[in-house]
């Protein structure tokens, strides 16, 4: 990890905090969609979707941290 705050660029926290906020939204909107949504296709979709999306996030998430730790 970076030794102190200032080796973090303001390029790379706009990024990471971008990319953390969209897959946690996908994943509060797909849990949403599961308990609330109902069972038509449209939803189900929809939901696959965010699910898709915030594994993604995911692994950007982790790729991200590893290349900074590099």
């Amino acid at each position: 990890m970076p030794e102190n705050k200032s080796d973090l660029s303001p390029r790379f926290k706009l990024i990471f905090s971008t990319v953390t906020v969209l897959t946690m939204l996908s994943l509060i909107l797909s849990v949403l969609l599961a308990v609330f949504g109902g069972e038509t296709e449209q939803v189900r979709a929809a939901a696959e979707a965010c699910s898709t999306t915030y594994k993604m996030g995911f692994g950007a998430i982790v790729g991200l941290v590893g290349a900074k730790v590099m």
